[in-house]
């Protein structure tokens, strides 16, 4: 039977029986006497230490530690977790011909994010562009253009003689990227645990391209361009999941440096249905019942059919099973799945056959009634 922290009310009337057994006999305590009030002081404290004992507890095991604990537990197994990146930009400083712009002269945004200039500039032609850089690491420094895209503007923190004020930007500030969180962090740590490196398999691959900043999760294949050859396919972390050409270069160069030698690797985005890089939408026309066609069921449904399709391995069949139990969760009575496309491509309502590295991802879902 699992501990259970008891209440402080129990541990009260724990402590006040035991006072009334040992000095009174069958005599109850008062309702204000001194000994009952120390009985809830400790009934307190007690309570405290037990809180405690139950975090402790959870920070033991690497399913269950939290932050720091965990932090300590990877470090443990060799497996750090991944820092945050810096969101990165240009910046067209505007000003008197000669004005010599310090690096780490400082700017901010509408939302009073900082960025610093990488290096020194003198101002040539009214203008001088200039590399700028968040001063916090994370996504919050990222400084993205409406859409339509209109010009987006610092200001300088400390004004400069010579310089406006105003610095526009050349496009977005892009790249900043958030410290890896604690259960994509524990994932990796799992996997080490459960998977020992042995010095080439297909789970070591996995590992070495999820260690790379940017790699949310990734799949190995094994001879899939001939013996002696092995291909990784990685989604981006963020709000899109396919890997730009400057990842795939530096998840390529990151794992070459610690494969072994005889292994001919590469390193290739998801596709779409097409075989480009993208993802492969999958779109439904579904009939709920009057009384639960509604916004509550709707966005379960597209809930748990997201987070079906979030791990799902590139390239291999979708089971229309599992998709029929990942609607049958969101708790309707009936359904029908009337149509499924995939990138506009009409199927038959059955198992999706995802061939090469297409990879699903959830495209509109347009509800009717029954």
């Amino acid at each position: 039977m699992p501990f259970e922290r008891p209440a402080i009310k129990t541990i009260k009337e724990r402590i006040e029986k035991g006072i009334e057994a040992r000095l009174f006999g069958k005599v109850a305590l008062l309702r204000n006497a001194v000994l009952r009030i120390m009985a809830r002081v400790f009934a307190g404290a007690i309570h405290g230490n037990y809180g405690y004992l139950q975090f402790i507890a959870k920070q033991l095991f690497v399913t269950t530690a939290e932050k720091e604990y965990l932090n300590r537990h990877g470090r443990m197994w060799g497996v750090d977790r991944r820092p945050g990146s810096f969101a990165i930009g240009t910046a067209i400083f505007a000003g008197v011909d000669g004005t010599v712009i310090p690096v780490n002269t400082r700017v901010q945004n509408e939302d009073g994010i900082e960025y610093g200039t990488t290096t020194i500039a003198t101002i040539t032609g009214g203008t001088a562009s200039i590399i700028v850089q968040a001063m916090q690491s994370g996504e919050e420094g990222n400084y993205v253009r409406p859409n339509p895209p209109i010009p987006i503007f610092l200001q300088i923190v400390a004004p400069i003689s010579g310089v406006n004020d105003e610095i526009q930007v050349d496009g977005d500030i892009t790249g900043g990227e958030d410290a890896e969180d604690d259960e994509t962090y524990r994932a990796r740590i799992l996997q080490r645990i459960q998977k020992i490196p042995t010095g080439g398999s297909a789970a070591d691959y996995v590992r070495w391209a999820t260690e790379y900043p940017g790699v949310e999760r990734a799949w190995c294949y094994p001879l899939a361009k001939g013996p002696g050859t092995v291909s990784v396919v990685f989604t981006a972390s963020g709000s899109d999941p396919v890997p730009s050409a400057a990842l795939l270069s530096d998840v390529l160069a990151y794992i070459t440096a610690r494969k072994p030698v005889t292994a001919d690797l590469f390193v290739e985005s998801i596709t779409d249905y097409n075989g480009t890089p993208g993802t492969t939408e999958l779109s439904f026309y579904i009939k709920l019942p009057s009384t639960q066609n509604t916004n509550d069921y709707q966005t379960v449904i597209r809930k748990n059919l997201e987070t079906l399709f979030l791990p799902h391995k590139p390239g291999t069949t979708l089971p229309i099973s599992q998709i029929r139990a990942s609607i049958s969760k969101s708790g309707v009575e009936d359904y029908d799945i009337v149509t499924l496309k995939a990138d506009g491509v009409s199927l038959p309502v059955d198992d999706v056959a995802l061939t090469g590295y297409m990879y699903p991802s959830l495209g509109t879902i347009t509800f009717g009634v029954l």
